[in-house]
C-alpha cells in the first residue's frame, strides 16, 4: 500500500492487510475500506456500506454523494447504489505527493460526518439488512455482506463454476483462428509503430489482449488452454512482425537498384540474418518486444486466468458486528 496512505491509516485505527492491499476498520464512527490498486500506487477506492435508519428520513443521499468529485481534486468518481457508498481517487499531476492523502482523509471525515447526522446506519450491501455482517474479499472486490447473502453469493459463485466447467474447451479451432486475427492487429500496429523507430510496450499488450479477445469470441470460453495458445500464438505473431519490417527495411534498400518486389524482399530475410550485424539487430529487437510484451500484458493475462480458473478465491476479512462503536 502507498506509504502515505498505510500512515494514514494506521494514525487513524484502521487494520492494515499489505498483501490484500487493503485498510479497513472503524472511522469517524462508520465501517470504512481504502482498496490499493495493484499497478497504480496513487489510485484507492473508498468504500463505505449504509442506508437510511429507520427514524430519520435522510434527505438526497446520492445528491450529496454527487456532488463530492466537485470538491475534492484527486476524487474522481463517486456513486451511491442504495446500500454502498464507491469513491474513486488517482493521484495526478505534480502536487499529488503531497495533498493526495490529506484529499482522502478530507473526504472520508466530511462523508462520515454526514452518515452521522443524518442517522444512517451500516447494512448489507445485497439485502440491507443490518445483523450478522461481515467484511468478504471476494476475488480483489471486497463485500459487506449478511452471514445469508454471502451464502447465497457462494452457491451462485458455485453454480456458474460448474456451468463453465460444462462448457468445457469450447470451439478450440474457432479460437485458435479468432487468437490469430486477433493478433494480427497487434502486427500492423508493431510495423507501423516499427517505421517511427520506436518499439512499443503498448503494441505487444494490445497484441495479446486481441488475441485473447478474439478467441473468446469465437471460441466460445477462454479457458486455460485459450489463454496459452493465445499468447503462443502472439509470441510467433511477433516473429512475423519483425520478419514484415526487416523486409520493408530490404525492400526500401534494394528496390530501386534491383528489380525486386516486396515478395522477394520477405523471402530473402532468412539470407540476410547470416550477417551478423543485421542478426543482432533483429534479436535486439525481438529480446526487447518480448520482454515489453510480458511486461505490458502480464496483467490482461493474469486478469483471464482468473476469471476462468477453476476456483474463486473468497474470505472473511472481518466481523463487522464485533467492531465497536459502528453505526
Amino acid at each position: 500500500m502507498y506509504n502515505k496512505v498505510k500512515k494514514f491509516a494506521v494514525s487513524s485505527g484502521l487494520t492494515v492487510e499489505e498483501k490484500a492491499g487493503i485498510a479497513y476498520g472503524n472511522f469517524g464512527g462508520y465501517f470504512v475500506v481504502i482498496h490499493q490498486d495493484p499497478a497504480t500506487p496513487a489510485r484507492h477506492t473508498v468504500q463505505l456500506w449504509v442506508k437510511p435508519g429507520d427514524i430519520t428520513p435522510v434527505p438526497a443521499i446520492v445528491d450529496f454523494v454527487n456532488q463530492c468529485p466537485s470538491k475534492y481534486k484527486y476524487l474522481n468518481t463517486a456513486s451511491y447504489s442504495g446500500t454502498k457508498i464507491i469513491a474513486e481517487f488517482w493521484g495526478t499531476g505534480f502536487k499529488w505527493g503531497s495533498e493526495y492523502t490529506p484529499c482522502i482523509e478530507s473526504f472520508l471525515k466530511e462523508l462520515t460526518d454526514y452518515c452521522r447526522s443524518n442517522q444512517l446506519v451500516t447494512c448489507c450491501e445485497s439485502c440491507g439488512g443490518d445483523l450478522g455482517l461481515s467484511l468478504y474479499q471476494i476475488e480483489s472486490g471486497e463485500h459487506m455482506l449478511c452471514s445469508s447473502c454471502y451464502a447465497n453469493t457462494a452457491d451462485q459463485i458455485h453454480q456458474h463454476m460448474n456451468q463453465e466447467a460444462k462448457k468445457g474447451n469450447g470451439n478450440v479451432i474457432g479460437g485458435i483462428v479468432g487468437a490469430f486475427l486477433g493478433a494480427l492487429i497487434g502486427v500492423v500496429l508493431w510495423v507501423l509503430i516499427y517505421q517511427l523507430g520506436y518499439i512499443s510496450a503498448l503494441v505487444g499488450a494490445v497484441m495479446v489482449i486481441c488475441a485473447l479477445k478474439g478467441y473468446e469470441l469465437l471460441g466460445g470460453r477462454l479457458n486455460v488452454l485459450g489463454i496459452i495458445i493465445s499468447c503462443v500464438i502472439s509470441a510467433l505473431m511477433l516473429l512475423l512482425s519483425e520478419q514484415i519490417c526487416l523486409a520493408i527495411e530490404i525492400y526500401s534498400a534494394f528496390h530501386n537498384v534491383y528489380s525486386i518486389t516486396f515478395f522477394d524482399a520477405f523471402t530473402s530475410t532468412t539470407a540476410f540474418l547470416e550477417d551478423s550485424e543485421v542478426l543482432t539487430s533483429v534479436a535486439f529487437d525481438l529480446i526487447m518486444g518480448y520482454i515489453l510484451m510480458i511486461v505490458g500484458a502480464a496483467g490482461s493475462v493474469h486478469a483471464a486466468y482468473k476469471k476462468n480458473k477453476a476456483t474463486v478465491d473468497s474470505r472473511m476479512v472481518t466481523s463487522i458486528t464485533s467492531t465497536n462503536n459502528i453505526h
